[in-house]
């Protein structure tokens, strides 16, 4: 069943319907919501609070506009963690205003679904790097220095670079494999 049939049931009063919405979305708009706020806790309550949102707010959803409901939920998504890191104004407001930098908020829908595309893709890329190339590089995304990461696994620091840099062509060859083939790479 597709969303807009979903959606016609619940406001028809099926209101149990809206779980299928949830199962459908839920694993991939926590993944997005993670790559923006790096926190696992506060990822989990931001979902809630955004399907909870999205749920009250559906009267407000035409789904004959031709805006896809996936699109219009991770643009809630995205506002709900820009809400909070901005209102947090700790160190992770950078990585959201850097992101908002480099893709601007003016998107099409094609773009942001694109753009949602290449981030999970990227998070299965992480998911399936090999250790310790992947905690190298997740510590790198997190902000740490070399020489931190370095200190902190008691290795050197040309080893450091070494996994970095290999990690990050591992992750480029299979982000290319799940966004299918040439045209797709991303810089890491």
């Amino acid at each position: 069943m597709d969303d807009n049939t979903i959606i016609r049931l619940i406001r028809d009063g099926k209101t149990e319907a809206y779980s299928r919405l949830v199962q459908k979305y839920h694993r991939n708009l926590l993944a997005f919501i993670y790559m923006l706020v790096r926190d696992p806790d506060l990822t989990e309550d931001i979902g809630q609070e955004v399907f909870l949102s999205v749920y009250k707010s559906l009267s407000k959803f035409d789904p004959d506009m031709g805006t896809p409901f996936a699109a219009w939920l991770y643009i809630i998504a995205r506002n709900r963690c820009v809400s909070h890191l901005r209102s947090s104004r700790g160190a992770r407001t950078l990585i959201i205003d850097d992101y908002q930098q480099l893709h601007g908020v003016e998107d099409s829908v094609e773009e942001k679904m694109i753009r949602h595309e290449e981030l999970q893709a990227l998070d299965a890329s992480l998911e399936e790097l090999p250790e310790p190339f992947r905690t190298t590089i997740i510590k790198s995304l997190e902000g740490a220095t070399l020489h931190e990461i370095a200190c902190e696994y008691g290795i050197p620091l040309s080893t450091v670079k070494s996994r970095l840099f290999r990690a990050k062509e591992k992750i480029k060859q299979m982000m290319n494999i799940y966004l299918g083939g040439v045209g797709h790479e991303r810089r890491i």
